[in-house]
This record gives structure tokens, C-alpha cells and sequence, in this order.
């Protein structure tokens, strides 16, 4: 089998979330972050017919982009990645060893708050963020609309940056959530927020793929 561009693409995001992964049979990639914090999910268009357990998966990106078009075949304890006359022998890892999604996934529960955040705004707000040292994101419910905040927590002088949106909304409230955990694959999401604490960034295009990640305890939610 070939990996196609897009699955290498996700692994290679996959791998700034956890640098474990598992690949069950069929064609379905999951991660899930050390600190259970961040959930992730992909539909491939290859089908793994074997399980594979990687336990760094940077190296394994590594050596497959090593070669120009890498065949990988699959095995029971190992894959072989090859191209003409070279070969790589990769050993799996033991699964028991890494950190691994649970087996039944997680379960989106009802959701509160709704909307579309494009490509460009997540990019601004990513790139604000860097630029002001910011460690907080905000989704800010006036009572008419939903505004963005980057913004420092620990340091109320700090600077801000805000985004007014023209999303309608007729309660208020201000979900918070940690930059760092926003380790998303460039593009559109339609994001739902759940006041279960846990919010779900959907890729609004032909990848399927999606990402559950909590929010912070501190968010407030309309009663």
C-alpha cells in the first residue's frame, strides 16, 4: 500500500498532538493527546489490513518521506517501507506501551453553542497569538453575537486581540480554551461546544476529519 498526500498530512499533524500511534484494521487513524485533552479522528482512503503500533511517529514520517514513492507492506510485527532495490524493516512497537484513544471512542454530547470559524480567522487568531505571547483563546457570547478573544489569563494588562463575528447568538457566555490545545490541520471547522466542558472542531471539506477537545474549567455557559 501507498500512503496517499493527505494521510501523510494528518499523521503529520496527528504526531503534535501524541507521538504514539495505533492503526486498527480498516481505515480509520485516531489519537488522542498524553493528558486525554485533545481527540482526533480520520477517514483514509487506504485500508490497513494489519495493526500497526508506532511509537514515534516524527521517525516514522521521517523514514517514509525519505523515499519518493514508498510501498508499505504490512506484517504482523513489522512493516516493510521500500522503493526499487531499498528497504526498510520498521518493528512495531508493543501497544501496551503507548498512549492510545479508548476503544469504544468518545460520544459528542448535546451542543450549546454553534458556528463556522474559517480558515483565514483560525490563521489570525494562531498568528496573534504567536505574536502577542498569548496562551488563551475565548468564543464570547454578548447576548446578540459571538466574538473571538486571544488574550493572556494569568496577565489582565496584557494585550488582546479581538474578532467581532456577525454568528447570532441570543445567550452569553464565554467558553475559554488553552492555544496550545488548538493543534488543528489548516482549514474551515464547524465548531459545536457542549457545557459538558468538551468542544468538537469538524473539517468542513472532503477530508473527514475531526477533533474533540475540552475546554477550560473556567468557562461560563448561558444558563
Amino acid at each position: 500500500m501507498q500512503l496517499s498526500k493527505n494521510s501523510l498530512e494528518i499523521l503529520k499533524n496527528f504526531s503534535t498532538i501524541n507521538s504514539n500511534l495505533v492503526v486498527k484494521t480498516g481505515s480509520k487513524l485516531e489519537t488522542i493527546s498524553p493528558s486525554k485533552d485533545i481527540f482526533a479522528t480520520f477517514e483514509t482512503s487506504e485500508k490497513f489490513d494489519k495493526q500497526v503500533s508506532i511509537f514515534n511517529l516524527n521517525e516514522f514520517l521521517g523514514v517514509v518521506s525519505a523515499f519518493e514513492t514508498p510501498e508499505l507492506d504490512l506484517d504482523d510485527k513489522f512493516m516493510t517501507i521500500k522503493q526499487n532495490k531499498q528497504k526498510v524493516k520498521y518493528v512495531y512497537a508493543d501497544e501496551a506501551l503507548l498512549i492510545t484513544p479508548p476503544e469504544k471512542g468518545i460520544k459528542f454530547p448535546i451542543v450549546d453553542v454553534s458556528f463556522t470559524l474559517s480558515d483565514s480567522i483560525l490563521s489570525k487568531l494562531q498568528k496573534m497569538a504567536s505574536i502577542l505571547a498569548a496562551e488563551d483563546f475565548a468564543v464570547i457570547g454578548d447576548g446578540e453575537t459571538i466574538a473571538l478573544k486571544v488574550f493572556d489569563k494569568k496577565n489582565p494588562t496584557a494585550n488582546t486581540f479581538d474578532l467581532d463575528t456577525e454568528v447570532p447568538t441570543g445567550d452569553t457566555f464565554q467558553i475559554n480554551f488553552k492555544i496550545e490545545k488548538l493543534k488543528l490541520f489548516p482549514g474551515t471547522y464547524t465548531v459545536d461546544i457542549s457545557n459538558k466542558k468538551i468542544s468538537r472542531f469538524t473539517y468542513d471539506g472532503d477530508l473527514k476529519l475531526s477533533y474533540l477537545i475540552a475546554v477550560e474549567a473556567d468557562s461560563v455557559f448561558a444558563d
